[in-house]
């Protein structure tokens, strides 16, 4: 799926599934990731975006930034039933990343859950900023 400068596709990985994300500054490829991660485990196109939860993780490193960010996200689903239509005002700080999730509470008439994950992982986790001026990400998913 691609959205401008934007977008992501699903990896092939042995045991698990994984997927790689671009876009043109980190605050958009945190919001891609989102959306990446959302559509393993659901169908996002079936959610009504009319509720909007704010989150924000802190860690050291835009890697870890990413895992807890992306483990926040599958928490909310988790936990709470809540699926993530999109992401949106992604902001960074020094240590932290901030942003709203858009989505509902989850209506099992209406939505169709996918794949279970386990963990978003640290094996083949990459976050880069390219020659070509996108940043990628490459995360690999635990089912």
């Amino acid at each position: 799926m691609t959205r401008g400068r934007a977008g992501h596709r699903e990896i092939d990985h042995t045991a698990d599934l994984g997927f790689e994300v671009w876009a043109s500054d980190r605050e958009g490829l945190f919001a891609e990731a989102a959306l990446a991660l959302c559509e393993l485990c659901f169908d996002r196109d079936t959610v009504r975006t009319r509720e909007r939860r704010a989150i924000e993780v802190r860690a050291g490193s835009d890697e870890e930034l990413l895992i807890r960010w992306l483990q926040e996200i599958y928490l909310q689903l988790e936990t709470e039933g809540w699926l993530t239509g999109r992401a949106e005002q992604v902001v960074f700080g020094s240590d932290c990343v901030e942003g709203i999730l858009v989505g509902e509470p989850c209506d099992r008439a209406r939505h169709t859950l996918h794949t279970e994950i386990k963990a978003v992982t640290y094996h083949g986790l990459s976050v880069r900023h390219g020659d070509d001026g996108l940043w990628r990400a490459t995360v690999i998913v635990d089912v």
